[in-house]
Order: C-alpha cells, then structure tokens, then sequence
C-alpha cells in the first residue's frame, strides 16, 4: 500500500507544477503555399500566425521546398493567418484553432506585376474578375483579327486603325515609339516607316498566351527607350503534362460583314526532358460596311507558322529554341495613301533558363535573337493610280522597306534575405532599317510610256542601337513592400551619309545653316528609375503609390525621314526628320487604390505626367516637297522639341451578383495638352466606360456575356496637326460559348448588335477624303475548336 501512496503523492506534485496552460491541449496551422497561376510549390513565403482575440505575440514561419509550412502550440480561439511574399498579392484567412487538433490552410498567390496599375491577360481561371484581368480564354472569345484590338478592351489602352490589321498601340496617350513593345523577349519593331505594320501585327492572337501592360516607367527592367511598354507572351513549352507525347488543338471560324475565315491549330508533346511546341495559323477577310452601309477596303491575307523546342538539363535548367515565319499579303489600308503588297517576317531566338526557387541565386537567364522583315508597299488601287478621280496625271508610287533586328538579354535574380529581392541584368539591340519610295509620273494615261522615275530615301541605312544595364530591389519594410528600379543606356544612331540627298542635309537642322554629314551621327546616355509603394490598408484594402522618369530616344523616321508622312499628325503633308533632336523625358506620378473581397474587387488609379522635349511638328516653309500632290494641301513640316502634360485615370469594379453570374463596370479618362503648340495632345481618348454581365455555372460548361460600351464626344482636338472632333456612341456585343464535350468546344456572338455607325476617335484619316476610319458595323461570328 505505501508505493501506491508513494505514487499518488509524485503524480500530485508533477501535475501540479505543470503550468494551468498545458492543461488544455495546444492546436496548430499547417498549410502550403503555392503559385496561383502555375500552381507550382513557393519557397520561402513569409506566414504569420495572429491572434484575434488575447492580444498574444504573432507567430511566424516561412514555407519548405516544397512550399509547406506548420504552426504549432497555438492556444484554442481565432486567428488571422497571413502569407506574403515579395511580386505576389499578400493573401490571408481566418480560421478556427481547436484544441490538440491542426488546422490546414491552403493560399494560392497571384504574381502581381512589378509596376503600377500594370494590366495582364492571364491563364489563371478565375469565378470573378475585373475587367483589367483577362484569362486566356478572353483572347479566343474576344474574336480579335490582331492583337491591337485586344488592347482596345482594357481600360486606358486602345489602338489606331489605319487598315482592317496592325492596330497600334497606345497607352495613355502615349503611341507610336513611346511604347515599346517585347514578344517573348524581342524588342519588336515595324517595318513599314509610318507603322502600317504595327509591332503586334507580327505575332497572331491564336499564339498568345500572355499579355502586360505597364502604364508607364515602371517596365524598366524589360528593356530601354520607352515611356510605357506591352509585353506578350506567346504559347507555353513546357505547359503539358510529361509524357503526353502528341496533344492540340484545332480551331475555325467565320466573321461576317468582314468575310473574315481562319483556321488555326496547335502540336505540343512533352517527354522527361524534351518538349517541343507547333502554332500556325490562316487568316483572310474582305471589306467591310460601316452602320450607315459605307463601305471601306479592308482586305487581308495572313499566314503564320512557329515553332519551339525545349531541351530540360535537369530539375532547374532548361534550354530553348523558336522561330517563326509570318506573311500577309495584300492589306488595305484606308487610313494610309499606300496598300501593302505584302510583309514577310522572319524570327529566331535561343534562351537558357535557371530557376531554383531557393538560395541567393533565385533564377537566371539569357536570351540572343535575331528577326528580319520585309515590306512593300504601292498606291494600286487609291485614286492617285487612275486619273478618273484625281485632279493630276496618274501616279507609280512604292514603298520597299525592311529592317534587321538583333538583341540579347541576362538577367538573374536573387534574394539575399526572406524579405529582399534583387534583380539586376542587361539587355540590347541593334537595329538596321532601310526604305526608299520610287514613284513615276504617268503621261497620257500610258504607264509604258516614259515619264518622270525617282527614287528617294525615306531611311537612308539607319542604323540604331540601345545597351542598357539595370537592377532592381523589392524589400518588405513593415507591412509595406518597396520596388526601385534604375537603369542606364548607352544610345548609338546614324545613317548612310552617301545615301542622305543634299536638300536633307541643307533643311535637317531647324533655323540657318547647314549640317555635315558628321552631325547625322548621336551618341546619348540615359538614365531612368522608379520607385513603388504598396501599403495594406486593410485585409481588403491595399493602396499603392509610385513615380519615376523614363527616356525616349528619337526614331528613324523622327531623325532621318526625307519628306515622308508622320505618325504625329492627323494630315496628309510631308516631314523632315532631324538628326539633332534631344530624347524624350517622362516624368510621371501614379496613386492606385484597390479592393478585394470573396466577391467584390475593386480598382481605381490615376496619374499625372509630363514630358519634357517632347517630340512634336512645325512648320518648315523652306522645304521644297517631294511628291506635289494636290491632297498635300498643308507642310511640309519638320520634328521638333516641345513640352507636353497628361494626367487621367482608370477605375474598374466586379461583383458576383450571384455564385454563377458576375456583373462588372469600367470607366477610363485621358486629358493632354501640347505646350509648344498651345493645343491638346494629338490622338487624346474621349471619356469612356463599359458595363458588362457574364452568366458562367460553376463547372464551366457555357458562358453568355454582353457588354455596353459607351463613349462620349470628342472636341478636344489638335487642329493644327489636322485633327479633327468625333461623335460619342453606344455599342452593345453578345457572345457565348459551350463545352459540347469530347474536347469539342463552340463559340459566337454579335459584335456592335444595334449596327451603331461610329469612328474611334484614335483612327487615322483616308488621306484622300479627310475623315476618320470609321469601324465596322455589325458582326456575327461562330468557331469551333476541338482539343485533342
């Protein structure tokens, strides 16, 4: 009997100086984090455990490998659990922490682009969105003829027509060379000198997987001589599953009004270590009929093929090839006094890639490429070609251009700390274009009889170049994460003395005197940074503010155009390049707030900008022209340095009504002025908004969606650059889809359902009739795609 008193008495004692805390078992949290786009494990994720009741201590981690994390000897009650991580939106949850039991939580983060108010198509599905976050599938429902009109559904970006293809691009009002454009990499250039082959036109939407675009100097690690930047994306290698050695897709389809038929298809197959990819695609239209019944040329023929391969050297390296041909054939071009016979485009790149996910060195790479393009243009079928219709003898007009384009990019990224992240790297290009424009004088109507021939040099061998270097620090400081940016770059440009006319030389420099061949060479160093602040408000409520300075190099045609239409005016007139010109200089402030809920998101930003020797036209009554055409009425004219201000904004908002049905709303609105000619800025965007509504079952089987877009008048105009004022109007589109099963998928719509007769403001003008391009009216298209 004593050992069990013995014994009762040592129990006492023990339980009694445990601590009345552990009388009540603990509980934990265990989770994983991973990548919301890729759904890849994340490394490294900073996870804090907090309390919601007692006003304890956080608790904190970071995730494994394999991006798993646990949280343990938690009390029973509430808890807010936050995982953050530097270039991906912080998530959090609360959850409920029972005794001697654990809790799992899984966070999928979005990747947030490295740059204020940046808009990005996506693959990453999602229930609801807003209208600033495309998934992939917006790109095949969007129905689009190129990747201009893509853009035209983002709010503060939208696109010039000058033809039924090659919608530019413009962003914020920025256009032309100030927004540079990047396909898997490649600074992408036009050939055409007036961009009748806008830099997008070169690459089909069927081959796009991703498009980013940053809304001004926050793009500064993707290459130099930009005041705002698009970055597309083409099809994944290395997105099918392994072992699956022959998979696809095939896709037709018919617009009416254009008379618009394509059909594009996909090969991809993937072993352990090799996958390689096959996209082409065929594209023909016809012209089409406004909402009043007029009808504009607009005929096209576009073929494409590419091709990539991949090679794994292990579990974090990787080497790849691609290449791509591209042709189109007979584009009209309304908006210009030329048609294109055709563009030939010819790509290649290598690349070499390293991602460890873990350690100092976080990933690496580097990338050569190399494309060419050839273009040729002529004036059959505009009135100058038969004199019916023209006051003056008939005319042979051509333009043959082409440019050859070489490049390279390493950058490597690096963490040295859980809440650091550095990226530094280098990049550039070598860039040669030339163009001349033969034309020939047609006498008695007889194209074979002699009259008067001359070719002149519109880009006589210009050869341009940009080497850059850059870092970049993102830091976690508190509850605020920072992102600055600062880059450097060496500019190099010149042209063929020999092949530059006298008359360029006498009227290149503005006011007296003449140049020498010497001074058609410039040399420039640039640099540029910004810097980016994001701050949580709330759970919901983030804020984020950011400014900087970007710089904008001269073009070709800006430099050296002997007496050839400019991109800057809305008039049919002829411009002398100058090779003195000082580079462009953004200055620009952002604040952008933003909100997420379960079921509503929220954002609206704006900003304000400036632009310091800004490039822009004046007179030049000592230039003789070129070509004497009647439809010349005004010039010529000369580039020239000036000042100009922008600020604006965008908003959009999502709510799901339902669990099935989504409602969203978006609004933009763009002011400018041009100080040197005391006028607004050419090419300024009406206020515009859209309304939309999209029913989509959970399991995805269909959708039906339709949008109404409004946009009001424009009377904001730059006069004396020919610009003229446009008419508001209503669209409404419908379109839907439906999963018929065995990877058979359809899909079609109406475009501009009420045939509503409008021009977007942005349109270039028929050189020849003085009026704006106007759009299409409506539209029924259909497609099918099946997957395999």
């Amino acid at each position: 009997m004593d050992r069990y008193v013995v014994f009762a008495c040592i129990s006492f004692i023990v339980f009694a100086l445990i601590p009345a805390a552990a009388a009540q078992p603990s509980g934990a949290v265990t989770g994983r984090v991973t990548n919301g786009e890729t759904g890849r494990p994340l490394p490294s994720v900073n996870v804090i455990v907090e309390s919601t009741g007692d006003g304890a201590q956080p608790r904190g981690t970071s995730t494994g490998p394999q991006g798993r994390f646990a949280v343990d000897g938690l009390a029973p009650g509430r808890y807010v659990v936050r995982a953050r991580f530097i270039g991906f939106a912080s998530r959090s949850r609360e959850v409920e922490v029972s005794a001697a039991e654990s809790v799992g939580v899984r966070f999928a983060l979005a990747p947030r682009t490295v740059g204020l108010d940046a808009v990005e198509v996506t693959a990453a599905p999602t229930v609801s969105e807003t209208a600033e976050q495309l998934r992939k599938a917006d790109i095949q429902e969007a129905n689009p003829r190129d990747g201009g009109e893509l853009l035209r559904t983002m709010s503060g970006v939208s696109a010039v027509r000058r033809g039924p293809v090659g919608l530019d691009p413009v962003v914020r009002g920025l256009r032309s060379r100030q927004v540079g454009v990047y396909v898997d990499g490649m600074r992408t250039f036009p050939a055409g000198p007036a961009r009748m082959d806008s830099p997008l036109s070169h690459t089909g939407p069927s081959t796009m997987q991703s498009i980013e675009v940053a809304k001004g100097p926050y793009a500064l690690t993707w290459g130099g001589g930009q005041l705002s930047a698009i970055r597309v994306e083409t099809n994944d290698l290395f997105n099918v599953a392994r072992g699956e050695r022959l998979s696809g897709q095939l896709q037709t389809g018919y617009d009416s009004n254009f008379g618009s038929y394509d059909v594009t298809g996909t090969v991809s197959g993937r072993s352990d270590a090799f996958a390689y990819r096959v996209d082409g695609a065929y594209r023909t239209g016809n012209d089409y009929e406004t909402g009043d019944g007029t009808s504009v040329p607009a005929d096209f023929l576009n073929r494409e093929l590419r091709a990539k391969v991949g090679y794994k050297l292990g579990d974090n390296q990787r080497l790849t090839a691609g290449g791509g041909y591209q042709r189109q054939d007979d584009v009209d071009y309304p908006g210009r006094l030329l048609n294109a016979q055709f563009f030939k485009t010819g790509r290649a790149r290598l690349g070499y890639e390293y991602a460890s996910g873990t350690g100092l060195v976080r990933s690496v790479e580097a990338k050569a490429y190399g494309y060419q393009t050839l273009h040729t243009m002529n004036n059959e079928g505009k009135v100058t070609y038969a004199s019916e219709n023209f006051p003056g003898p008939p005319l042979r007009v051509a333009v043959n251009a082409d440019i050859t384009t070489l490049g390279g990019r390493v950058v490597t990224q690096l963490a040295p700390s859980q809440d650091l992240r550095l990226k530094v790297g280098a990049d550039g290009y070598r860039a040669h274009r030339d163009a001349e424009r033969p034309f020939q004088v047609v006498k008695n109507g007889d194209p074979t009889t002699p009259g008067f021939y001359e070719s002149k040099q519109i880009w006589p061998g210009v050869v341009t170049a940009d080497a850059g270097v850059f870092g970049q620090a993102t830091r976690l400081l508190g509850p605020v994460e920072a992102t600055g940016t600062v880059r450097a770059d060496m500019v190099w440009a010149g042209a063929d003395e020999e092949q530059v006319t006298d008359v360029y030389l006498d009227i290149a420099k503005p006011g007296n005197g003449a140049l020498d061949a010497d001074a058609l060479d410039r040399r420039e160093f640039n640099v540029s940074g910004a810097l980016m602040l994001t701050a949580p408000l709330s759970e919901a409520w983030t804020l984020s503010a950011g400014g900087g300075t970007a710089v904008r190099s001269a073009s070709a045609l800006e430099r050296y155009a002997d007496r050839f239409p400019s991109n800057k005016a809305q008039t049919s007139a002829e411009f002398i390049g100058n090779p003195r010109l000082d580079p462009e200089r953004s200055w620009q402030a952002d604040l952008e707030l933003e909100a997420r809920y379960d079921r509503v998101s929220f954002t609206a930003g704006g900003f304000a900008r400036r632009i310091s020797n800004y490039i822009t036209l004046q007179d030049a009554p000592d230039v003789e022209p070129m070509l004497p055409l009647p439809i010349f009425a005004e010039g010529p004219f000369r580039y020239a340095n000036g000042t100009a201000t922008f600020y604006g904004g965008e908003m959009s908002a999502s709510v799901a009504v339902l669990r099935s049905l989504t409602a969203s709303v978006s609004g933009s609105y763009l002011w400018g002025k041009n100080l040197e000619t005391d006028q607004p800025a050419l090419g300024v965007a009406p206020l515009s908004g859209d309304i939309g509504v999209r029913y989509e079952p959970p399991q995805g089987r269909f959708y039906i969606e339709g949008t109404l877009g409004g946009v009001t008048e424009q009377d904001r105009v730059a006069s004396i650059l020919g610009e003229t004022p446009t008419e508001g109007y209503v669209t409404l589109d419908l379109r839907g889809g439906l999963a018929v099963g065995r990877g058979i998928s359809v899909e079609g719509g109406v475009t501009n359902l009420t045939d509503a007769d409008y021009v977007n403001h942005l349109n270039a003008k028929n050189p020849y009739s003085g009026t704006p391009i106007p759009e299409t009216g409506h539209i029924f298209f259909a497609g099918v795609n099946y997957a395999f």
